[in-house]
């Protein structure tokens, strides 16, 4: 399933991203829980859904100014309904496992293509659940059902924040938290970097939980004659942090001031505001 580790990963995580974010503490001042404090204290009052603070689509920031200024209203294209789709369909095939309902089906969509895509991750994360709780259920014959399902699918998905103490506006849905390894994923249809977002899902958490979360994971989708997947697990260090912190602070600037900061030389095919600035 998209949010289990395999021999590999574990290897690389226990061995190297663990050891380095310990010799490599992350300072006090850039830990969520000092969200009151300079420099994640925002510095204006403004609320920006963490999607525009994370994503690269416009290197300018101009789809922030057209979002939260303009406030111009876009229709979502297939790469965004098709993530959407999948990205709904992970999460509940994972509720439906945690329910033992392994053979329940997924939602079906208006797009045969959207419906291929569902169905190939649906039957993926189904299939991988049901091995995590009968592996369990195996080698823990004396524990409840509850207990092994907690331990076999230790994931909260679409876990729902107040990402407002840092800035940022609504309740934010965080892909998934594993709460045995404590890391937090975020889940990316095609070749898309996101290390930002699993910052701001950190920060977030740290924010309110006071607890640290140093390690992230970029899941990337790819739908092709068959599903291929690929992690990107990493530290959260201080870079990251200041990076997400200097975006934040950089698009909240642009909202707050009401600057047109102009066109990007090249436009990203997947900015919902593309046609606006060609």
């Amino acid at each position: 399933m998209v949010y289990y580790l395999n021999e590999v990963e574990l290897k690389y995580l226990t061995l190297n991203l663990r050891p380095a974010s310990r010799q490599n503490s992350v300072p006090e001042e850039l830990r969520g829980w000092n969200w009151h404090s300079p420099p994640l204290k925002p510095y204006y009052d403004v609320k920006i859904p963490m999607y525009l603070i994370c994503n690269n689509y416009c290197s300018t920031g101009r789809d922030v100014y057209l979002a939260m200024v303009e406030k111009v209203k876009v229709e979502a294209e297939f790469p965004v309904a098709l993530g959407k789709a999948v990205h709904e369909a992970i999460a509940e095939a994972i509720r439906q496992s945690k329910k033992l309902k392994f053979d329940a089906d997924p939602r079906e969509y208006d797009d045969e293509r959207i419906n291929r895509a569902v169905k190939l991750i649906w039957d993926y994360t189904i299939t991988a659940c049901k091995s995590a709780f009968l592996k369990a259920r195996a080698e823990q014959p004396y524990a409840t059902e509850d207990d092994i399902i907690l331990t076999s699918m230790p994931f909260l998905v679409e876990h729902r924040l107040d990402g407002s103490l840092l800035g940022c506006s609504g309740i934010i849905a965080v892909d998934c938290y594993d709460y045995l390894h404590n890391i937090v994923f975020d889940v990316k249809v095609g070749d898309v970097k996101g290390r930002l977002s699993t910052t701001g899902y950190a920060l977030v958490i740290e924010s309110i939980y006071e607890m640290p979360v140093d390690i992230g994971c970029v899941v990337n989708l790819n739908f092709g004659e068959n599903l291929s997947i690929t992690k990107d697990l990493h530290h959260i260090d201080a870079n990251l942090r200041s990076r997400w912190i200097e975006e934040r602070d950089r698009k909240a600037e642009i909202i707050f001031k009401e600057l047109d900061p102009g066109k990007a030389e090249n436009c990203s095919k997947f900015c919902l505001f593309r046609n606006r600035c060609l």
